[in-house]
């Protein structure tokens, strides 16, 4: 019911995120406006990610993730409201949207400690995967039901069947059994002190680091990329909601691909540990390919071989840093991996969008995967695979 409920919920997230990006780039026709309402929602997860993690070890999992989810769907409500009386301009949508990611931010901690909360340990591989499946199939249905609604119903009802889209998840939260939280989890210490214990165990830690860092040229150089795909498709295609939506769901078949490849079956560390550096590099790759594609088609494929890529190395990083990070700091550490993750994604996005309003895309894609590229071989020069083993 979690997974069912979940995979509702985060679908309507998508929908909600490409419908703002939509209405962005039809109000200003800028791919930095569109990119920074389509980035909002996740800005503040990367910014103060870190710091509501140190309260989350210490609240109710249930109590929390209800009320964030509960407010997160009543933003949902105004932008409907907004909508349907055609009050939205550039102001609105950077309010609101910055208004869930705020709400996101306190989401983003208490979900990754919440999945420790449903399964035991060893199953804790498998879960994550699967947790990534939801997330992932959403990408693909969400995008493609957002271009259909935005096309044929509107964005009013396209924002309306968004924000009804949480109410599964809510009502299962109610009764969902949890496992009781180990006592070893409770912190103790001031705010400082945890926060910084949380950073040592993160920086310090080699495998944990090694992961973060991987985790953030694939946010920045790859799925930056992949979240201003609003932007990218107005300016390259000319922009409509069918290329909108198809170009959008191939990067989630990829996604859905590379997370069903971790999340069925048990894999073992070191596996995916080996897969996160190819994977970033043909990620790279395939950014320096999409900057060379004017055509529909090609864009999807190449779309495809992104998602499948980030999220790859996003999965793989993030059950990396799950199974080796301890009770007691698995929130503070897991919102590094958060601030590495979806600070890369806001930077790089906002980066490509910002140029990209003065310079052809095509050729701000081109330089940023190339010094992705270059930058990523440079490290893994340094800092050998082998020194990462334990």
């Amino acid at each position: 019911m979690y997974f069912l409920t979940n995979t509702f919920s985060l679908l309507g997230t998508w929908i909600q995120k490409i419908g703002l990006g939509w209405l962005a780039w039809q109000i200003t026709e800028s791919t930095f406006w569109t990119s920074v309402v389509s980035l909002a929602l996740m800005a503040p997860a990367g910014i103060l990610g870190p710091v509501f993690a140190v309260y989350v070890e210490r609240w109710d999992m249930r109590r929390a993730m209800l009320l964030a989810k509960f407010f997160m769907a009543l933003v949902s409500v105004f932008i409907v409201i907004l909508q349907i009386f055609n009050m939205h301009s550039l102001q609105s949508l950077l309010i609101l949207s910055f208004s869930l990611g705020f709400l996101n931010a306190i989401h983003h901690p208490i979900r990754l400690v919440f999945i420790s909360l449903i399964v035991p340990r060893p199953y804790l591989p498998s879960a994550i995967g699967l947790n990534s499946v939801s997330f992932s199939m959403s990408r693909i249905v969400g995008p493609g039901l957002a271009g259909i609604s935005i096309a044929s119903l509107g964005l009013g009802v396209t924002f309306g069947i968004a924000s009804l889209l949480y109410l599964p998840f809510i009502i299962t939260l109610i009764w969902l059994p949890l496992q009781e939280r180990q006592s070893e989890g409770k912190t103790k210490g001031n705010f400082i002190t945890r926060l910084h214990d949380g950073g040592v165990v993160a920086l310090k830690t080699p495998i944990i680091f090694m992961a973060l860092s991987i985790v953030a040229l694939n946010s920045f150089f790859v799925r930056g990329v992949l979240e201003i795909q609003p932007a990218i498709i107005g300016q390259i295609l000319g922009g409509d909601s069918r290329s909108l939506a198809v170009a959008t769901a191939a990067a989630g078949v990829g996604s859905v691909v590379a997370s069903g490849w971790i999340g069925v079956g048990k894999m073992e560390t070191n596996f995916i540990r080996r897969l996160l550096w190819p994977g970033l590099a043909l990620g790279l790759v395939s950014t320096l390919m999409l900057s060379q594609t004017v055509e529909l088609f090609w864009m999807s494929v190449v779309f495809v071989i992104c998602g499948f890529t980030a999220t790859l190395v996003g999965i793989g990083s993030q059950t990396i840093v799950q199974l080796k990070v301890e009770d007691r700091y698995r929130a503070r550490v897991m919102t590094w991996w958060s601030s590495f993750s979806f600070g890369g994604v806001t930077l790089g996005g906002l980066l490509i969008g910002f140029i990209g309003d003065f310079i052809s895309i095509n050729i701000v894609i081109s330089v940023v995967g190339f010094f992705g590229l270059m930058l990523a071989l440079t490290i893994l020069g340094k800092q050998p695979l082998a020194r990462f083993g334990s």
